[in-house]
């Protein structure tokens, strides 16, 4: 059964304290969500999350961790997933891929690559997210920057951002399936509003056809659907946009 979870990162400033994190795990399980990515909380101990994880009844499914921190102290960083009960351990964006740095891009891939392995050495999985730039970037053989990543890793899990895929102008259900069953385990759910500049906003008040991209979920295994809204924070009641998400996903996701 896939299980509907809440990307953190929606909420960012509401957890840059213990205190927050814990208020923040406690009202997303009193609105129904069933699991959380944790990403832009500070390090308040791998421990501490996982008794937060544990006490709110919130698995922590993935991260987005720190890109340095990734390829640099690699061992720390399995060491506090395993710790959480995390299975995924998530890189938000590769360093100067935003601005088309791909001189940045190929050294951080090469320090990159040995992580990976110790990361599945260890049973877990390396996640890669993606914006749009993605599709903007040259990649091998004149293919994009993220059919490169896709076809080059065969060992990398994904962590599919459905906003991102339709504002790089393709088909979320395609790129799905071009990634495969068992490396889709986390799939971000992100409404496109339509508006001129078509923005980001709560799922269900967009253009997105959840209903369509659930049953590719259920094609090919997707474990969880986490609900991520970057600009929640700058709502009037930004729980109330997670809430509202919920509201429309849980009928669907079931």
């Amino acid at each position: 059964m896939i299980k509907l979870g809440a990307q953190l990162f929606s909420l960012r400033k509401f957890i840059q304290s213990a205190e927050g994190i814990e208020s923040t795990f406690q009202r997303i399980a009193e609105m129904g969500y069933e699991n959380v990515q944790l990403s832009s909380a500070p390090n308040i101990g791998a421990k501490n999350f996982a008794r937060i994880s544990r006490d709110t009844g919130l698995p922590i499914v993935c991260t987005h961790s720190n890109p340095d921190k990734l390829v640099n102290n690699t061992e720390t960083l399995i060491e506090e997933h395993i710790i959480m009960g995390c299975p995924v351990i998530g890189l938000g964006a590769i360093p100067g891929a935003p601005s088309g740095d791909m001189e940045q891009v190929r050294a951080y891939l090469e320090k990159l690559a040995p992580a990976v392995e110790k990361i599945e050495k260890a049973g877990l999985h390396f996640g890669y997210h993606n914006h749009a730039f993605e599709f903007t970037l040259p990649g091998d053989e004149g293919k994009c920057f993220y059919d490169t990543l896709i076809d080059n890793n065969p060992t990398w899990h994904f962590i599919l951002d459905t906003y991102w895929i339709k504002k790089g102008g393709f088909k979320v259900e395609d790129y799905m399936r071009k990634i495969g069953a068992g490396r889709l385990d986390n799939v971000h759910f992100k409404d496109m509003a339509d508006d001129e500049n078509k923005s980001i906003c709560s799922c269900g008040a967009g253009t997105l056809n959840f209903p369509a991209i659930y049953e590719v979920c259920r094609e090919l295994g997707v474990k969880n659907v986490l609900v991520e809204q970057d600009n929640a924070i700058d709502r009037e009641d930004p729980f109330g946009e997670m809430k509202n998400s919920f509201l429309h996903l849980r009928p669907i996701i079931c």
